[in-house]
C-alpha cells in the first residue's frame, strides 16, 4: 500500500524510510486526496458519455479513462507546483474551476430524472407556444368568417321581407344574389372552423407524439441540460436546497487535492533537503569562484613559474 502511494504522487519508496512522520502523513493525505476527483471525473464522465449521450461501454470506457488521466495530471500539476502566493492563487482558481464544472457534470447525472422531465414540458410548452400562435389566429379567421355570415345572411332576409333593400317583399333576383352571397360566406366559415380543428387536433397530436418519444433526451446536449436543470431548480425551492447542498460536497471533493496542498505546511524533511541544495549551491558556486576569481590565477602562474624554475 505504501508503494503505491509513493507511485501516485511520483515519491520514490526507497527514500519514504528515512522521512519523518510528518512528511509521511503528508504523502498519504496528498495520495489519498488525489484519488477523490480523479474517482468522480471517471465515473461523471462515464455516465455523462453513456447515459446523456448514448455512447457504447466501451467508448464511455475510454471517455472515463482519458478524463482521468487528465485530472490526475491536472491534479499532480498542483502538489508539484512551490506554495507561493502567485502559485497559490493560480491553483486555488484551476481548482475552483475543475471542481465548478465536475459539480456541474454529477449534477446532471445525479438529477437526470428531473432533468428529463423538465426537458419533455419544456418541449411541450414549445410546441403548444406554436400552435397557440396559429390557433390564435385561426380563432380570429373563424370568428371574422361567421360575423360576415350572419351579416350577409341577415341582409338576405331582409331583402326578402322587404324591410331593406328594394322594400319588395319577394324572392327576386337580388335575394337570390345576396342568398348566394350568404352561402358562400357560410362555407367559407365551416372551413374555417374545419382548419380550427385540424389545428387543435395536430396539437394534440405532436405533444402526445413529444410525450412518446425520446427525442427530448436525444436532441439535448449538454448545456441544454444544464439549462434545464436550473429551470427545474428554479420553480422548486426545495430542490434548490438539495442541489446547493450536492454542489458544495461535489465542489469540496472536487478541491480537496487543493486543499490538502495548502493545509500541509514544511515538514523537517523540506528544510533538510533546502539545507542540502543551499550547501551544493554554496559548494558549486566556491569551487566556480576559487578557479575563475584573478588571485586563482595569480596562483595558478607562480605554480607554473616554480615548476619550471624547480
Amino acid at each position: 500500500m505504501n508503494r503505491y502511494l509513493c507511485w501516485i504522487i511520483g515519491e520514490r519508496h526507497s527514500d519514504v524510510a528515512r522521512y519523518h512522520a510528518s512528511t509521511l502523513n503528508r504523502i498519504r493525505s496528498h495520495a489519498i486526496a488525489i484519488h477523490i476527483p480523479v474517482s468522480l471525473w471517471a465515473l461523471s464522465s462515464f455516465m455523462v458519455a453513456r447515459q446523456l449521450f448514448g455512447a457504447t461501454i466501451a467508448s464511455s470506457i475510454l471517455v472515463a479513462a482519458i478524463s482521468s488521466v487528465l485530472i490526475y495530471l491536472v491534479e499532480r500539476l498542483v502538489l508539484t507546483t512551490p506554495k507561493t502566493w502567485p502559485v497559490n492563487v493560480a491553483r486555488l482558481a484551476i481548482g475552483l474551476v475543475m471542481g465548478i464544472i465536475g459539480a456541474s457534470v454529477v449534477d446532471l447525472v445525479v438529477f437526470e430524472r428531473e432533468v428529463s422531465q423538465e426537458l419533455y414540458q419544456s418541449g411541450e410548452a414549445r410546441i403548444e407556444g406554436d400552435f397557440d400562435v396559429k390557433l390564435a389566429s385561426q380563432t380570429l379567421i373563424v370568428a371574422q368568417s361567421k360575423a360576415d355570415w350572419l351579416k350577409a345572411e341577415s341582409a338576405a332576409k331582409c331583402e326578402g321581407n322587404g324591410s331593406c333593400g328594394t322594400h319588395q317583399r319577394n324572392l327576386g333576383p337580388v335575394y337570390l344574389s345576396l342568398a348566394h352571397h350568404a352561402d358562400v360566406l357560410r362555407k367559407d366559415y365551416v372551413a374555417a372552423q374545419a382548419r380550427l380543428a385540424g389545428l387543435t387536433a395536430a396539437r394534440d397530436s405532436a405533444v402526445s407524439e413529444w410525450g412518446g418519444s425520446s427525442k427530448a433526451l436525444t436532441t439535448a446536449g449538454l448545456l441544454a441540460r444544464m439549462d434545464a436543470l436550473h429551470a427545474y431548480i428554479d420553480r422548486h425551492p426545495i430542490a434548490l436546497v438539495a442541489w446547493a447542498l450536492f454542489f458544495i460536497l461535489v465542489l469540496a471533493c472536487e478541491l480537496m487535492v487543493v486543499c490538502s496542498k495548502m493545509v500541509w505546511g514544511r515538514t523537517v524533511d523540506d528544510e533538510i533537503a533546502d539545507a542540502r541544495e543551499r550547501m551544493s549551491l554554496h559548494t558549486t558556486r566556491a569551487a566556480v569562484a576559487a578557479v575563475t576569481s584573478p588571485a586563482a590565477d595569480s596562483l595558478r602562474l607562480l605554480g607554473q613559474h616554480y615548476a619550471r624554475t624547480a
